[in-house]
């Protein structure tokens, strides 16, 4: 009886167009890397990271922000990629982080950069989503982004939530902390938070400046092959990313380069 139902089970979630977690992993992280190309490219959706069952319906740009929108039409899903800075090395040169709290709730604040970065994208990206929702069948809205654009992801996802009856989900790569512990604790929806090896971004704005990042937390060891899943209800878990401290949380490169894909200006594609 039980393999029965197994089986069923396995029908019924191929006819939804089930997606599992190392796939969806691996399709955010070709968008988020796609959003460093160049316009040309994007436009004819003919990067190495472009998925050939996207369709590509938005670039959207402001303030030397990028955001591509569009959709998998075959599982209905709506996405929104954020690209990160187009310099790692001089954001993490020059950043000067502070707390912004521009909620209804007082206590639940953001770093002031990244979510005046959310506010310059905010409105044309709401739009767009919107629109393709009236047009198209969608039953997911995901978003996605790798650094800075991880953190501007995670905004418009919260922003987001309770806009509409659609399921939420976001993947992010590389992402900084974006918020204190209320913010972490308060954030409602699916989240995954994909980081790699001693990625020295994932350490920043540190701890004791009153940030947490968000939940849930998936590792990945130095050669991009053994996935973790890590326990970080309460805490982070100090046998993730956090395993490499307190003196070796500190490769670039380990920030540009997930599950041997290149990322950032200089990347794949």
């Amino acid at each position: 009886m039980l393999r029965i139902l197994l089986c069923l089970f396995t029908m019924w979630t191929n006819s939804l167009g089930f997606i599992t977690k190392d796939e969806m992993i691996k399709r955010t992280l070709y968008l988020s890397q796609a959003t460093y190309c160049n316009d040309s490219v994007i436009t004819n959706w003919s990067c190495k990271t472009c998925d050939s069952n996207v369709v590509l319906t938005n670039i959207i740009m402001n303030h030397g922000e990028k955001a591509l929108v569009g959709l998998y039409p075959k599982d209905k899903i709506l996405f929104v990629a954020f690209r990160g800075s187009t310099n790692i090395q001089n954001w993490i040169d020059n950043v000067q982080f502070s707390k912004t709290c521009p909620y209804e709730e007082p206590y639940l604040c953001v770093e002031t950069g990244f979510y005046k970065v959310f506010e310059y994208m905010k409105e044309d990206v709401i739009k767009s989503v919107e629109t393709l929702i009236r047009q198209n069948e969608i039953e997911q809205l995901l978003f996605t982004g790798h650094s800075m654009g991880s953190c501007v992801s995670a905004l418009m996802a919260y922003h987001m939530y309770g806009m509409t009856n659609k399921n939420i989900t976001l993947y992010t790569f590389g992402s900084p902390r974006l918020g204190n512990e209320a913010f972490s604790d308060d954030f409602p929806i699916e989240s995954t938070r994909v980081t790699h090896a001693n990625d020295m971004v994932v350490h920043v704005p540190q701890m004791f400046l009153g940030y947490k990042h968000i939940r849930h937390e998936v590792w990945y060891d130095s050669l991009n092959n053994k996935q973790h899943e890590c326990n970080d209800v309460i805490d982070e878990d100090p046998n993730c990313s956090n395993s490499c401290g307190p003196l070796h949380c500190t490769s670039i490169n380990d920030h540009l380069n997930y599950l041997n894909i290149s990322l950032g200006s200089d990347g794949y594609c």
